[in-house]
C-alpha cells in the first residue's frame, strides 16, 4: 500500500508528459514535415489527427482518472500508516527477560526482520520513491497474511502480551489488573484483541474476511484496478511518439483502425508504412538537431505558427468565395507530377500536355467546360479548372483546419 502513491504520481506524470509531447509531434510536424505547397496526402492527414486526438484523450485521463486515483493513494497511504504504527508498537514490547509480543523463531523480532520498520525504535522506512510496474502488491499482500496458518496463533506464554488481550478477569489484559471487555480493534481493525486467551487466526480479520474488497481497507483495493485502466498509456501514443526518439531505428507498419479517429474518419483503415514513419522521423530528427538547443525548437515552431496565423485571412476569403470561383491557380504539387516527362509519356497522362514551344511536359491550364442541367430542365455550361486538378473538399478543409486550429478533431465533420 505505500507504494501506491508513488504508482500514481508516476502514471499522472507520465501521461502529462505525452500529451505535451503529442502536442509538440503535432507542431513539428506541420511545421517540418507537412508540405509547404499543402498537398497532404491520406496517411499525413490521419497522422496529423491522430496525434491531436491522442493529445485530447491523454488530458482527459489526467481529468477524469487524477481525482479517484489521487484519493485512492491516499487513503492507501492512511491504511498502511496504520498497519505499521500498529507493527511497530507490538515489535517495540519487549524486555530484558524474554517476553515480547511479536516473535521470530524463539525469540522476540526485530527491525531487520520487518521491512516495513527501519530501526529497533520503531520508525517508518522512507516513503518509498521507486514505482511498481502494476498494483496487485496490494491484495496479494493481504491474501498472504489470510494463507497464513501458523505464525498467526500465539503460543500459550504470550498470553503475557497485555496488548493483545483484554481480560475480564484482571489478571492481565492492556489494563493491568483491572477487568476489561472492551475489545481493541488494532491496525484498523487487522488484529482484535482476545478475551482471557492467547490470540489466534479468528483475530486476525484477513481470516474472517479473505477477500481485501470485503475488508476495512477496500477504499484502497477496489479502485486500483480501475486506477491502472485509467492512467495507462494508449498504446497508438506510445507508437507515435517514437517519431521523437532520436534513438529509434526499427520500423513496422501503423495500423489505424477505421473510424478511430474521428467522426466517420478514416473511412477505411490506413496503413501507414515503416518507410514512410523513418521519413517522418528523419525529417523531425534534422528539424530538431537543426534548431536545438530545445528554446531554439520553441522559437522555430513559434515562427510557424505565426505564419500560419498569418495565412487565417486568406484561408478564410478562399472559403467565403470558394462557390463564387471559376477556377482555381494550379498548385505546385499538380505541376510537378507533369514536370520530366517526355513527349509520349507526357501525351498519355491525364492532365498533362505537351508544350511545343518550351519542349516541355505541362499541366494543362486551360479551363474545360461542361454542360450542367439545372432543376428547371435548362442546360448551362460551366466553366471549371482542368480536370486534372481535382480538389477534395475533404483535403481542402483538413489543410485549412491544419493551419488555423490548435485543435480540429471536432472539426472533421463540417469537412
Amino acid at each position: 500500500m505505500t507504494k501506491v502513491p508513488a504508482y500514481v504520481a508516476n502514471r499522472l506524470q507520465q501521461l502529462g508528459r505525452e500529451a505535451a509531447e503529442l502536442q509538440q509531434l503535432q507542431q513539428i510536424m506541420l511545421t517540418a514535415v507537412l508540405p509547404t505547397d499543402g498537398a497532404v496526402d491520406e496517411e499525413m492527414a490521419t497522422l496529423l489527427l491522430l496525434a491531436d486526438k491522442l493529445g485530447v484523450d491523454t488530458a482527459r485521463k489526467i481529468y477524469s482518472g487524477s481525482t479517484t486515483a489521487v484519493i485512492t493513494a491516499g487513503q492507501c497511504a492512511f491504511y498502511a500508516g496504520r498497519l505499521t504504527e500498529f507493527v511497530s508498537i507490538f515489535t517495540q514490547a519487549k524486555d530484558a527477560g524474554n517476553h515480547y509480543c511479536v516473535e521470530r523463531t524463539t525469540g522476540p523480532a526485530n527491525n531487520a526482520q520487518l521491512t516495513c520498520l527501519s530501526d529497533e525504535q520503531g520508525a517508518a522506512p522512507p516513503i518509498p520513491s521507486e514505482f511498481p510496474a502494476e498494483l496487485n502488491g496490494v491484495k496479494s499482500a493481504y491474501t498472504a497474511i489470510a494463507s497464513e496458518a501458523t505464525d498467526l496463533e500465539a503460543g500459550g506464554t504470550e498470553k503475557g502480551c497485555g496488548l493483545t488481550v483484554h481480560d475480564s478477569e484482571g489478571t492481565a489484559g492492556y489494563l493491568i489488573g483491572q477487568t476489561t471487555t472492551h475489545a481493541i480493534k488494532w491496525g484498523n481493525k487487522m488484529f482484535t484483541t482476545a478475551n482471557n486467551k492467547p490470540g489466534n487466526n479468528a483475530h486476525w480479520q484477513a481470516h474472517t474476511s479473505p477477500n481485501i474488497d470485503d475488508s476495512t481497507y477496500q477504499e484502497c483495493s477496489k479502485h486500483l484496478t480501475a486506477i491502472v485502466d485509467q492512467l495507462k498509456s494508449a498504446e497508438q501514443a506510445k507508437k507515435l511518439l517514437l517519431l521523437l526518439d532520436s534513438a529509434h531505428s526499427t520500423w513496422q507498419d501503423l495500423n489505424i483502425p477505421a473510424k478511430s479517429v474521428a467522426h466517420k474518419y478514416p473511412e477505411k483503415e490506413i496503413i501507414v508504412k515503416a518507410e514512410k514513419l523513418k521519413s517522418i522521423h528523419d525529417a523531425i530528427q534534422k528539424f530538431k538537431q537543426n534548431n536545438a538547443p530545445a528554446s531554439k525548437t520553441e522559437q522555430a515552431l513559434a515562427a510557424a505558427t505565426l505564419s500560419r496565423i498569418a495565412l487565417n485571412e486568406t484561408a478564410c476569403q478562399l472559403a467565403a468565395t470558394w462557390t463564387n470561383k471559376e477556377g482555381c491557380q494550379v498548385t505546385q504539387a499538380e505541376a510537378a507530377k507533369c514536370e520530366d516527362k517526355k513527349q509520349a509519356e507526357c501525351g498519355t497522362t491525364k492532365g498533362c500536355e505537351w508544350n511545343k514551344t518550351e519542349e516541355k511536359c505541362k499541366i494543362t491550364e486551360k479551363p474545360q467546360k461542361a454542360d450542367v442541367t439545372k432543376e428547371d430542365g435548362k442546360t448551362t455550361t460551366n466553366t471549371t479548372a482542368s480536370n486534372s486538378f481535382v480538389i477534395k473538399k475533404a483535403l481542402f478543409c483538413l489543410h485549412f483546419c491544419f493551419f488555423n486550429f490548435p485543435s480540429f478533431s471536432s472539426l472533421l465533420k463540417l469537412c
